[in-house]
């Protein structure tokens, strides 16, 4: 069944789990989330693991945090605003270890941070002339050259197909495929789901100090990931004509859970005191994953039989055995380029200290791929090739950017960030999609304890496909734009 549960994955959940912001601690946060050559935070292990090696004291640190906001959405004209939502987060907690080995040179971290929240609400509505959510169903049947019977016990026909056969949306007619959702000429459509879940990354780290001028480091991490989704579809003829198509409502509910592994590895170059430069590079997450899912459908076709209605779940076709998949999941390789520049004391402004930094990123999406689960073998490839070519048709790469700086007076820290996050959509012409932080928090430093408190306003543009249909037909899709706001505070302690 794997063909059948897979296709609920293709492409949008393979860029949810790749399409990310920076997570770390309050003050990364602050300063946007660059960290790439900066270095003296815990977030160093999840960005540029060199930074760890500025560590010559042991840190404990624990980063509580909060996210609230609200989806508005734009469906073929029509404008829907949901309510706000909250859920809880974690930043980048845990141990550094600093000044071990010769002369203080070596560096330990292990940290946990959530390092993508897919807590959201997605909801619109709006009317149809160009194409319906069975075309995609109607055109699978025809591809298959299969007779109806044939297709309801083929392991190779999708199950929503299967259930659109079963309910008499799709059919055959005079020799030809037919979908009798588009024998009416405007539809209303709605669309609601609702995701939850996260990953979160266990990161091992380590950084070394080479010399005054060098530091090198590297980190080995464990994302774990727990994804749900319940969705919930409904088409209805909204010309109120007498024919063979009155409504359609189509359900699904599906969890994914996977652990994997990654690396990052970087170098930090100090050409002065007040230079920084660093470079880092972040394998993909090799996420082993596995789904589970259910579905249901129900149509009324109207005026075709006596009894017009009919409904049929998905355990009608897998003899009521809940449907499992394995596989390997991908994400992109990350590149970061950065640098930054320390302000050193001066003495007619109160020995102020403080640093501008900026990070410079690269994330191809088309580098995500599926994989076997199992070795792979000549017959996995090419059943994960299709899967594979629709990531590389439809996504690109894409650059992000961060930057922030802090003004230090005494044992206070005041900070600003930015960040951008380009279009990972390769039709960037019609699918607007970016994500903007804008940032900024305080600091405290005392006698070995420190706390940061930050606000991160997050505006996030994307695109929602309520089903996709082959060319030349082109699809539609719902224009979503969230703004929320995330809180974090970070306590620290000096070991």
């Amino acid at each position: 069944m794997a063909v059948q549960a897979i296709h609920a994955q293709v492409p949008e959940e393979a860029l949810r789990l790749s399409w990310r912001t920076q997570a770390g601690t309050a003050r990364n946060q602050a300063i946007g989330g660059a960290m790439g050559s900066l270095g003296g935070d815990a977030t160093a292990n999840i960005v540029n693991p060199a930074g760890l090696a500025f560590f010559k004291t042991s840190d404990f640190v624990l980063t509580p945090g909060f996210q609230f906001g609200k989806e508005k959405n734009n469906f073929r004209g029509t404008n829907y605003s949901g309510k706000n939502d909250g859920s809880t987060l974690i930043g980048t907690s845990g141990w550094v270890f600093g000044g071990f080995g010769y002369k203080a040179k070596n560096s330990f971290a292990i940290t946990v941070t959530k390092t993508a929240n897919f807590n959201q609400r997605v909801s619109y509505t709006g009317q149809n002339n160009t194409s319906s959510f069975t075309t995609q169903l109607a055109d699978e049947f025809a591809a298959s050259h299969l007779t109806i019977d044939q297709a309801l016990n083929s392991d190779n026909i999708s199950l929503p197909t299967k259930m659109a056969l079963y309910t008499y949306l799709v059919d055959t007619a005079a020799g030809q495929v037919i979908a009798r959702s588009e024998g009416t000429s405007m539809l209303n459509q709605e669309h609601y789901s609702e995701i939850s879940g996260g990953i979160t990354e266990i990161t091992l780290g380590m950084g070394h100090e080479l010399n005054k001028k060098f530091l090198l480091g590297a980190s080995l991490g464990i994302p774990i990931v727990k994804l749900d989704r319940n969705t919930y579809y409904r088409e209805s003829d909204a010309t109120g004509d007498i024919n063979e198509f009155s409504f359609m409502a189509f359900r699904e509910n599906f969890s994914l859970r996977g652990a994997g592994l990654n690396l990052r590895a970087g170098l930090i170059y100090r050409p002065q005191d007040y230079l920084r430069f660093g470079l880092a590079i972040h394998s993909p997450d090799m996420m082993m994953v596995r789904e589970r899912y259910n579905s249901g459908m129900a149509a009324d076709v109207e005026n075709l039989f006596s009894n017009s209605y009919d409904s049929v779940a998905s355990s009608e076709f897998t003899s009521d055995r809940e449907i499992q998949s394995r596989y390997t999941n991908y994400s992109p390789t990350k590149i970061i380029l950065s640098g930054s520049y320390v302000f050193r004391e001066v003495e007619d402004i109160t020995k102020q200290k403080g640093f501008i930094t900026a990070d410079i990123e690269y994330v191809n999406y088309k580098w995500m791929k599926f994989a076997s689960y199992d070795e792979e073998t000549s017959g996995s490839k090419e059943y994960y090739q299709p899967f594979n070519e629709a990531i590389d048709a439809f996504y690109k790469g894409a650059f992000n950017f961060r930057l922030g700086g802090e003004l230090k007076f005494n044992t206070i820290m005041a900070r600003l960030g930015f960040a951008y996050y380009g279009n990972p959509y390769k039709d960037n012409a019609d699918l607007k999609a970016s994500r903007m932080n804008l940032s900024g928090g305080l600091g405290y430093r005392h006698k070995g304890v420190f706390i940061d408190l930050t606000y991160v306003h997050r505006i996030n543009k994307d695109v929602n496909f309520p089903y996709r249909v082959s060319a030349p037909r082109a699809n539609t899709f719902a224009n979503l734009k969230e703004t929320n706001g995330n809180v974090l505070l970070t306590l620290g302690f000096k070991i």
